[in-house]
């Protein structure tokens, strides 16, 4: 699910904790920064010491970084963030935006090339800025979040509520931190049954290839049908979430991409072994 970072002028990060926002979306890096009028963006980092070593040189800059791990499109430097909206202003996003999105290209891709370059192709880049534009946009992408940064140094977080401040620093999830010590109940696996089947929703492999800690900020595959006992809302096996809370008792707190007023962004108390990491979702039929 990506974490998108604003880090102000003169802010400094430490670099374990980049190295574990590296760490804990490890499907490329990248960031960008406005310099003499210009936005530069430095993305396609698959070696953690290679995007400090160019991060580094910037540091003190006003910049936004961002670390990806893929729910659409390939694992690759196209795929990376940021993105130029066009030769002035650039974004990063973290989430998942429903419709968007293939095998190919993200969701990020393709709401660029869809909402936002058309946007500010006809409105200009002071559009993204603007209360109605931005009530819109934030509406479109649910718990999603974006950071936008022009030529000029000026910046917006979409969805802003949304992450968090840490020491005068922006996250937009809380994968920049240790993950939680509890042990997460399910592990999956190929073993003796291949593809992940809907009648399997409860399995647990005998002899797991991997034991995962889930964490906020990491996004899943649904693989129970969850429904809301106050107002009758449901999520439906196959659908993608993101772990906004990691509960004391085991169980988290789950968002999804659309809401509306039968349908809550937040589902309480989820038992993880209702959710498949996104790192399984191969094995999904």
């Amino acid at each position: 699910m990506c974490i998108a970072i604003y880090k102000p002028k003169d802010k400094h990060i430490k670099k374990e904790t980049l190295n574990l926002c590296y760490q804990n979306n490890p499907d490329g890096a990248g960031f960008m920064f406005a310099e003499d009028k210009e936005l530069k963006i430095q993305k396609g980092f698959f070696n953690f010491e290679k995007f400090y070593k160019a991060y580094k040189k910037h540091e003190a800059k006003k910049c936004v970084i961002h670390f990806r791990i893929k729910t659409h499109g390939k694992v690759d430097e196209t795929n990376c963030h940021p993105f130029y909206i066009n030769n002035s202003m650039g974004f990063v996003h973290n989430g998942t935006i429903t419709g968007f999105g293939n095998d190919t290209f993200s969701d990020t891709i393709q709401f660029n090339e869809g909402i936002l370059q058309k946007l500010v192709g006809k409105w200009g880049n002071l559009a993204l800025f603007q209360d109605p534009i931005v009530d819109l946009i934030e509406n479109r992408i649910g718990w999603s979040k974006l950071i936008m940064l022009d030529r000029h140094g000026n910046h917006k977080i979409f969805n802003e509520e949304k992450g968090e401040w840490d020491n005068g620093v922006w996250y937009s999830n809380k994968s920049y931190q240790p993950a939680p010590k509890y042990p997460v109940q399910t592990a999956w696996t190929k073993y003796d049954w291949g593809r992940y089947s809907k009648q399997l929703t409860h399995s647990v492999s005998p002899e797991p290839i991997a034991q995962s800690v889930f964490k906020v900020g990491d996004s899943c595959i649904v693989t129970d049908t969850i429904k809301d006992q106050t107002t009758g809302a449901q999520l439906d096996v196959g659908e993608w979430v993101e772990i906004v809370a990691c509960n004391k008792n085991g169980t988290v707190d789950i968002a999804c991409d659309e809401g509306d007023t039968t349908r809550p962004f937040i589902f309480y108390n989820i038992s993880t072994k209702r959710l498949m990491k996104d790192e399984y979702a191969e094995y999904w039929d």
